[in-house]
Parts: C-alpha cells; sequence; structure tokens
C-alpha cells in the first residue's frame, strides 16, 4: 500500500496542478476543450490518493502484474489520447490556415485586377 505521507504530498501536488490549470483557463492562456484531459488526470489522481486500492483492482481487472505497470499502462493511454487530440486540433488548424490563405490570395489577386482597371481610367 502507499504509505501516508506519499498520499499527502500526491494530494497536495494534484491539488496545485488543479489550481494552476483553472487559473490559466480564467485567464484564458489554456482552452477549456484542452484543459479538460488534464483536469480529468487530477481527479483520476485525487480519487487515487484517497483510495489507492482502486489501482491494484484496475492491475487485477486487466491482468496486469503489478500495479505499478498499470499505472504505467493507464499513463501511457493518457499520453496517446492527449497526442490524439492535439493532432485532431493541429488538422483542424492546418485546414483552417490552409482556407484562410487561399482567401487571401483570392483577395489580393482581385484587388490588383481593380487597382489596374481604375490605373487605366
Amino acid at each position: 500500500m502507499i504509505s501516508i505521507k506519499l498520499q499527502l504530498i500526491l494530494l497536495i501536488a494534484v491539488l496545485i496542478a488543479i489550481v494552476v490549470i483553472i487559473r490559466m483557463i480564467i485567464r484564458y492562456k489554456l482552452d477549456l476543450k484542452y484543459a479538460l484531459l488534464w483536469l480529468l488526470l487530477g481527479v483520476s489522481f485525487l480519487i487515487i490518493s484517497f483510495f489507492p486500492s482502486i489501482i491494484y483492482r484496475v492491475s487485477n481487472l486487466l491482468s496486469i502484474e503489478t500495479p505499478t505497470n498499470a499505472l504505467f499502462f493507464l499513463g501511457i493511454m493518457f499520453i496517446l489520447s492527449i497526442i490524439f487530440s492535439l493532432t485532431i486540433a493541429l488538422s483542424r488548424s492546418s485546414n483552417k490556415i490552409k482556407q484562410l490563405s487561399q482567401e487571401l490570395g483570392i483577395l489580393k489577386f482581385e484587388f490588383e485586377k481593380i487597382k489596374k482597371n481604375l490605373d487605366k481610367e
């Protein structure tokens, strides 16, 4: 089992992290849609710090030999989900940038065309 001292350290660290994330959301330095995964992770760590037996149950449920390996597995799955969500956001932003640059090119072309017509007159 996890010692009380380690539980308290984990609890304090998670609470500080949650407060920092919430303050960043309030100050508009972090979008809520990206912060939700981090808040979910923080709440999960809070639950695990209060009830460390959960990780033992999870490791048994997943047929993982040691709880430490279960934590690593869940951590890797969490990191992959963050990478996937960021890839989706990056792809959307890239498509929007491409569309905006194409529209800007069209507008510049039309502007130059109008400018040439005015210069001729």
